[in-house]
Order: structure tokens, then sequence, then C-alpha cells
């Protein structure tokens, strides 16, 4: 590690090895009975949901990300590409009360996670499909994974199906039931 990279790692972490991508919680998302969608409602104009192939056939971001999770590893200079949180609220229309986002997954759990919604449009929220070009890993979240820049990795929810604007807060599953912040 140089001395740069040094400087990047947050207190505690650990970077992994080359090549390497830890693989945390579940491998795997819950069975669908359905072909994956992912659906946006609550505060929103037009409620709306979309197939993986319509999000695949969306204009594509690719981003660089640092990767940082709460087990204490980080992963430098990950390459994600998908479509902007942003693009799939602008075809919904954002209501004048939502302040908050939360992200479910298709997981035995019911995974959550949510921010302000001021928050992830400044951070410009990923819904990612692939990484080095190629579909993003089940393990790793795919087939679509929320990426929060500038957060800790739980917050980059695996295994996306919906997405829901709020007035209030609501707590995900890291905050409400391991006690994360």
């Amino acid at each position: 590690m140089n001395n740069r990279d040094n400087q990047k790692l947050p207190p505690g972490q650990q970077l992994v090895a080359p090549g390497k991508w830890p693989i945390v919680g579940e491998r795997s998302p819950a069975a669908q009975a359905e072909p994956w969608t992912v659906a946006l409602g609550g505060c929103v104009h037009r409620p709306a949901k979309w197939t993986l192939e319509e999000l695949r056939g969306m204009p594509s971001t690719s981003a660089v990300v640092d990767i940082h999770c709460v087990t204490r590893w980080s992963k430098f200079g990950v390459k994600l590409s998908g479509v902007r949180l942003s693009q799939l609220l602008e075809k919904v229309g954002i209501s004048d009360d939502a302040r908050f986002v939360s992200f479910t997954a298709a997981s035995d759990r019911q995974h959550s996670t949510s921010l302000p919604l001021s928050d992830a449009m400044k951070l410009d929220v990923l819904l990612a499909l692939a990484t080095d070009e190629e579909p993003l890993p089940a393990e790793h979240g795919g087939p679509v994974r929320v990426i929060v820049p500038k957060r800790y990795f739980y917050k980059s929810l695996k295994w996306l199906t919906h997405i829901e604007l709020l007035k209030e807060d609501r707590l995900g599953y890291w905050e409400s039931a391991a006690g994360y912040h």
C-alpha cells in the first residue's frame, strides 16, 4: 500500500488483497417467483416498476468507488456501472413532501436501508448492474445493488427490489436490528 492509499484508508480498516472482494452476509437473494423487477413508489407522482431488461436498456453510468465495510475491510477503485437513482426519480416525479428514500432487498431477512433524499441526490446513488463490465454477481448484490458512495457499504443494499420515497424516515435493517448509525 502506498502513502496515498494509506491516507484514504479510514481508521481501523484493512485494505483487501488485490483481486479480492470479501462476501459479507447472505450470499444469494431470496427466491423470486417472478422475473426480477425494481419498483419505485411512495411520495412520487407516477409509481413505476422496471424489469431487469428495461434497467439494462437505460443510459448507463460508470463510477469508480472505494468500498469501506463495517467489518473493517476496504477495497479501492471498484468499477461499477448501472442507472443513476436520479434518472428513475425524474421518470416518476418527486412529491414535495418526500424527505427520505428507503431501499428494500429480496433477502430472507428483508434487508432495507434508508437515507435522506437530499443525501441520495448529493452522493449520486447508483443502481449497479455490473462490475468491471460483467453482470454484478449475486454474492455481491446482483442483479441490482444500490451503491451509496462515501458511506459505509451496509448502505449499499444488495438485491434491490423496492425503492420508496418517504415523508418520515424508516430505519433500515442494520440500524434497527444491529444498532448501526
